[in-house]
């Protein structure tokens, strides 16, 4: 009975195995099928970045992959097509539904708009191959940084590291210039010296460009140096998990029950934190410092250690903000080692906001909608007139402003209709431009979003996925305030909520120039250079 019992036993183990190999194996190959069919793979976006979650047929698609030291890196040798959805929609569940769905095909619409492609070196670097060993005659600048330094929404020449190369090589014919992109998505500075100390440093470069803010700031409940050492110390319990998690069978079963249980939430729900956030003076930065991926005090100590491995070196370094938060603290501890250090600092967020200011000053003046003179006036509410421009879009209806204020639909989308008759602040009939009026507080941090023509209390016919906002500074008088001439599906100079677009990488790597020019080093290599290139090119005469 004991013997017929343990044959049953067996027998029923040994068939689970081979079902759960059977499935496990369809899955794989029902994986491969589908992603061997992928063209483009689009990125969802969404307000509040809340994707819920990620189906696991998109892990072969995944540009990182896990590193024990760095926590993550590039995957190597990889080439990858991405298409642009950060673009008006019906719903947000359509959006997110493009990144779900199984099938790899997308819409006619997105299949022709516009896409950009990464190529992945042997290396993981969004680069060509580049020799270990420096050539004594070229001058090589090392660009470190996430995925502004990465190009994130660019094609591959439009990366500032690949504008930076064409620039050096048209304005300086005849020398040799290796500008290496070593920019890996979603690094912080805690990665950045890493990475630094293990494999930049060895390729002798003559300048490091320095890139890290926007992941160092990120509110993510945990230090990157902790995460880093739980990597090396994982209990076994950890590791047995680990295992047991890389079975797709289990990833598909936890990806069907989270998919059960999750509720997302409307944009409201993101417009109203976001107002809260800003209107609650009892948070403050500091006191959520401690939930950072690096906080200020490491960050500082980073990049300062950064510079002093480049410096042991000979190497020169040049620092990059690079993030959209304006007068950032981040930013703060960058000028203060600019200044103390002597290392140059290029602003990012400054170029893009310049530029930005270029493109709403020329779009009112080639639609000839320069906001009139106003009066001063010392009253608590001010009246503030939103303007948007349709452009090409079809407009069935109106645009609508929705945010969390009474004259702003209080969170209802497409209750308070826009105007393109003349009427309610609207400045000229049928220009495209549609225009509404309202009285806030002056002194308040404004935060709303638009929709076209959706039906009323529905968010439907949405806007990029983009939280706008602008604050009424209290110390401005005007009884009126013309906001600056938006564009309906476009925010100025970004391709999504975190990014610059290929124009802003352009004009960093131009300001990244302005700063070589005034470099010991590179001043002394094209004097140097361009005394070679003399002779050289006078020793034919000198032998006639």
């Amino acid at each position: 009975m004991t013997r017929s019992r343990a044959r049953a036993l067996g027998a029923g183990l040994a068939l689970t195995v081979v079902l759960f190999g059977g499935l496990e194996f369809s899955i794989r190959l029902a994986y491969w099928a589908r992603n061997a069919r992928v063209h483009s793979v689009p990125l969802p976006y969404v307000i509040g970045h809340d994707y819920g979650p990620v189906p696991p047929w998109m892990d072969g698609l995944l540009i990182l992959a896990p590193d024990k030291d760095l926590i993550w890196r590039n995957r190597p040798s990889l080439k990858r097509r991405y298409v642009n959805i950060f673009l008006p929609i019906h719903t947000d569940e359509e959006r997110l539904a493009l990144f779900r769905r199984f099938w790899p095909s997308l819409p006619a619409a997105l299949e022709s708009g516009e896409s950009w492609d990464i190529s992945l070196n042997s290396e993981g670097f969004r680069d060509h191959e580049a020799p270990v060993h420096k050539q004594s005659s070229a001058f090589r600048i090392v660009c470190l940084g996430d995925s502004w330094t990465f190009g994130m929404n660019a094609e591959q020449d439009q990366t500032y590291p690949r504008r930076l190369s064409a620039a050096l090589q048209q304005q300086f014919p005849g020398r040799q210039f290796e500008v290496l992109n070593r920019g890996v998505l979603g690094y912080s500075s805690y990665q950045g010296i890493q990475l630094l100390r293990e494999k930049i440093m060895t390729l002798d470069p003559d300048v490091v460009v320095i890139a890290f803010a926007m992941n160092d700031s990120k509110v993510s409940g945990h230090r990157d140096k902790d995460l880093a050492a739980w990597e090396h110390h994982l209990p076994w319990k950890e590791q047995v998990l680990r295992l047991v998690k890389k079975s797709e069978t289990y990833k598909l079963l936890e990806y069907l029950a989270l998919v059960l249980r999750e509720h997302p939430h409307p944009i409201g729900f993101y417009l109203k934190g976001a107002a809260d956030s800003a209107n609650n003076t009892a948070i403050d930065f500091e006191k959520l410092d401690e939930w950072t991926r690096v906080g200020l005090r490491d960050y500082r100590e980073n990049i300062r250690e950064m510079i002093r491995l480049a410096r042991s070196r000979g190497s020169h370094a040049i620092l990059l903000y690079n993030e959209l938060w304006e007068n950032g603290l981040y930013l703060n501890v960058l000028q203060a080692i600019s200044n103390e250090d002597h290392v140059p600092l290029v602003d990012g967020n400054a170029i893009v906001r310049r530029e930005r200011q270029r493109i709403e000053h020329e779009l009112e003046a080639r639609l000839g909608l320069e906001p009139p003179p106003a009066a001063a006036t010392e009253n608590a509410l001010v009246n503030v007139v939103f303007r948007v421009y349709a452009g090409d879009t079809r407009v069935p209806h109106a645009i609508y402003p929705v945010g969390p204020h009474p004259g702003l639909g209080d969170l209802s989308p497409n209750t308070v209709p826009m105007y393109d008759d003349g009427t309610h602040g609207d400045q000229q009939a049928g220009d495209s431009v549609w225009s509404y009026t309202v009285a806030l507080p002056r002194g308040a941090k404004v935060f709303y979003v638009y929709t076209n023509s959706g039906r009323p209390r529905r968010w439907e016919e949405l806007d990029v996925p983009y939280i706008r906002q602008f604050e009424l500074r209290p110390e401005d008088h005007r009884s009126t305030v013309y906001r600056p001439i938006e564009t309906f599906g476009r925010i100025y100079m970004q391709a999504d909520s975190w990014h610059t677009n290929a124009a802003g990488y352009d004009l960093i790597a131009k300001a990244v120039l302005d700063a070589l020019r005034h470099d010991d080093k590179f001043q002394d290599y094209v004097r140097e250079s361009h005394d070679a290139l003399s002779i050289n090119t006078s020793l034919p005469e000198a032998r006639r």
